[in-house]
C-alpha cells in the first residue's frame, strides 16, 4: 500500500461525503487506503462511514475504527498505528483535497528519500474571507493568476523558494516560524517516522503544531507550491453561539509553552539554543497566550508574554501583547479589548 489517509470523525455528517469523495476522485496510479476513526459521533457520521467501507476495492480501501470520545489526537494516533501504507496523510472530515494531491505528494517523497514529509499550499475559506498558507505563495495559487509579476517573483526568490517547482526547505523551523506553512491536512509523511512520533493525546490544542515540529527533527521537509488542500468548514458553523462553544473548549485547554514543548525539548535538547527553533516556539507561545487570555487566564497569558514575547511572531496581536505586557493595567485593558473583539466576531 502506498498511502494511508487518516480521517478522525466527530459529528461530521454535514461535510463528510465531500471529504471522502475528494479522496475517491484522486487520479493516481498509487494505491491508497482510508482509515476513518469515529470519535464517538452522535449524528449520522457512522452510517456514512459504513457506506464507504462497503465501497472498498483493491488498492482503494476504506476501513472504520470506533472509539469513545477522546479527541482528535487519539483518533489520529489509532489511524496512524493501523496504517499499512509507506506514507501517511491526515485529512479532517470538514476539509478536502483537490485533484492531484496524492499523485504530487507521493511522487515527491519517492524522489527525495532525505525528506521526512512534504506539504502543499492550503486554501483557507473562513468567515473573514479566503487566504492561502503559506501566504508568500498565495500569488502562485490564485485561480485567476497564470503567472507572477516580476516584483512578486523577486520577493519569492529572495525568500529562497522556487515558485515553479517543488522545493526542499533549508531550515524547517525558520520557514515555519515565518509562514506556519503546515496545515493539519496539507502534509504527507513517511509512515515509519509518523508511527515513531504520534500525537500527544494530553494536548487538546496545538497538538498538531507539536507533532509537526517533532517530526521535522527526523529529516528534511519539502513544499509543493500548489493549493491542493482546502480548509473549509464554514458551512458546518450554524451560529455565533455554535462557533463560540467550539472555540471556548479549545481556549480553555491551552497549556503553557513549557508544557507544550516538554516532549520536543526532551527528545531534542539541542533545540533550546537553536535560534530558528526559538522563533518557531515563539509563534506557538503567542497563540497559546492568546487562548489563555480569551479563556480568562490573564495572568498566565501575561507570564507567557513576559517570558517569550521577544520571539512572538510580529502580527498585530503579537505586537500589541509586547507593548501591553509591561504593566498589569495595560495588559488588563488589552485583554478586555481582545475578548470583546473575539466574542463579537460575527456581529
Amino acid at each position: 500500500m502506498d498511502l494511508s489517509v487518516i480521517i478522525p470523525i466527530y459529528n461530521g455528517e454535514t461535510l463528510l461525503r465531500r471529504c471522502l469523495d475528494s479522496v475517491v476522485a484522486q487520479e493516481t496510479h498509487f494505491t491508497w487506503e482510508v482509515w476513518m476513526v469515529d470519535d464517538g459521533s452522535t449524528d449520522g457520521s457512522l452510517a456514512i462511514a459504513e457506506e464507504y467501507v462497503r465501497r472498498s476495492a483493491i488498492g482503494h480501501e476504506f476501513h472504520l475504527l470506533q472509539q469513545e470520545n477522546a479527541g482528535p489526537a487519539r483518533a489520529r494516533n489509532r489511524g496512524i498505528e493501523a496504517a499499512r501504507g509507506r506514507y501517511i496523510a491526515l485529512l479532517d472530515a470538514d476539509d478536502y483535497w483537490r485533484p492531484g494531491y496524492i499523485e504530487r505528494t507521493v511522487t515527491f517523497l519517492d524522489a527525495r528519500p532525505e525528506c521526512v514529509a512534504v506539504s502543499v499550499v492550503c486554501k483557507n475559506v473562513a468567515v473573514s474571507g479566503i487566504s492561502y498558507t503559506p501566504a508568500c505563495l498565495a500569488a502562485v495559487c490564485e485561480e485567476n493568476s497564470d503567472f507572477l509579476t516580476e516584483n512578486e517573483k523577486n520577493i519569492v526568490s529572495l525568500r529562497g523558494e522556487n515558485v515553479n517547482t517543488p522545493f526542499v526547505l533549508n531550515d524547517f523551523y525558520a520557514y515555519w516560524a515565518r509562514e506556519c506553512h503546515v496545515g493539519t491536512c496539507s502534509t504527507t509523511m513517511r509512515s515509519a517516522d509518523a508511527k515513531q512520533t504520534l500525537m500527544r493525546e494530553d494536548l487538546r490544542i496545538s497538538e498538531d503544531y507539536e507533532f509537526w515540529l517533532v517530526l521535522a527533527a527526523c529529516g528534511r521537509w519539502g513544499v509543493i507550491p500548489e493549493a491542493l488542500y482546502v480548509s473549509d468548514g464554514t458551512s458546518a458553523i450554524t451560529s455565533q453561539e455554535d462557533w463560540l462553544r467550539r472555540m471556548q473548549r479549545r481556549w480553555q485547554n491551552a497549556p503553557s509553552l513549557a508544557e507544550w514543548e516538554r516532549r520536543l525539548i526532551g527528545r531534542h535538547p539541542e533545540l533550546r539554543t537553536d535560534a530558528n527553533y526559538r522563533l518557531a516556539a515563539g509563534r506557538v507561545a503567542r497563540n497559546l497566550a492568546y487562548c489563555q487570555l480569551l479563556s480568562g487566564r490573564e495572568r498566565m497569558a501575561r507570564s507567557e508574554a513576559l517570558a517569550n514575547g521577544a520571539y512572538f511572531n510580529r502580527d498585530a496581536i503579537g505586537r500589541l501583547m509586547n507593548v501591553c505586557k509591561w504593566t498589569w493595567l495595560t495588559w488588563w485593558l488589552m485583554c478586555r479589548v481582545l475578548r470583546y473583539r473575539e466574542f463579537h466576531r460575527f456581529a
